[in-house]
């Protein structure tokens, strides 16, 4: 299965894209990247006052592993994030936490090729939002530029759908099942529940023995009260949505 690497550039110019002169590498300018002096209210109201940048991707993706460049600057490697926070969104309003992470300083080299961002693991989103936790020791923060892959090319939710997947019962009390038809030896699917507002209310990834397989969920599992949710559910190439009833 082919990748496509979706390449999310914090910039304010566009010859950040053209900086790159050695896949991977860095340049060095201060303006090749995002830099913030002053706080301004998150997106997120569960951050606060904060130094932050949010990306658009335009449509939901199916988000996996991530590369971070910290600012390059050599004459202020001190504003690069230290510590940060990810959260994602599909409508920019209601967020799910990814977690808090910590980045390398850069090195101020055109060599320098960044470190390892965090895993997104299948999670569904149009909005990542990346929070300014601290830095290394600078008045202000900043990365050069982030770099998150997606499960493969083209892929959204107006995409081909998977074939033949149903949902039963519907509405469901106790256990949800999800019945797959499909013409491969194994599957791999991944589940993500959304509620009505766009918070991710549920995210595991199942292995099917066989091509004609079916999962079942308890609530007990989901944990989710009564009300209407959306269903997500890709194996790596397509994707289905499905709205459910808890009752």
């Amino acid at each position: 299965m082919k990748k496509l690497l979706f390449i999310i550039v914090a910039a304010l110019f566009t010859q950040t894209i053209n900086a790159q002169c050695i896949p991977d590498r860095h340049s060095t300018s201060w303006y090749d990247g995002w830099v913030s002096c002053s706080a301004l209210q998150s997106p997120n109201p569960d951050r606060g006052i904060s130094h932050w940048i949010m990306y658009n991707f335009g449509k939901p993706y199916c988000l996996t592993t991530s590369t971070i460049w910290n600012s390059n600057d050599p004459a202020h490697l001190e504003y690069g994030l230290q510590g940060y926070a990810v959260d994602y969104s599909l409508n920019g309003i209601a967020w799910s936490s990814l977690g808090t992470f910590s980045a390398g300083q850069a090195t101020g080299s055109p060599f320098y090729e960044g470190t390892e961002g965090p895993d997104f693991n299948n999670a569904i989103a149009q909005f990542v939002l990346v929070t300014a936790l601290s830095n290394y020791g600078g008045s202000c923060f900043g990365i050069s530029e982030m770099k998150i892959n997606i499960k493969a090319e083209g892929y959204g939710i107006d995409d081909k759908p998977i074939t033949d997947i149903i949902a039963y019962p519907n509405p469901f009390n106790d256990v949800l099942n999800i019945k797959f038809f499909m013409n491969s030896t194994s599957l791999q699917a991944f589940v993500n529940i959304y509620d009505l507002t766009g918070r991710i209310v549920f995210n595991k990834a199942f292995t099917l023995p066989q091509s004609d397989g079916e999962i079942s969920i308890s609530n007990d599992e989901m944990n989710l009260v009564p009300g209407i949710y959306n269903l997500y559910i890709n194996n790596g190439k397509d994707m289905k949505v499905l709205k459910v009833v808890k009752i």
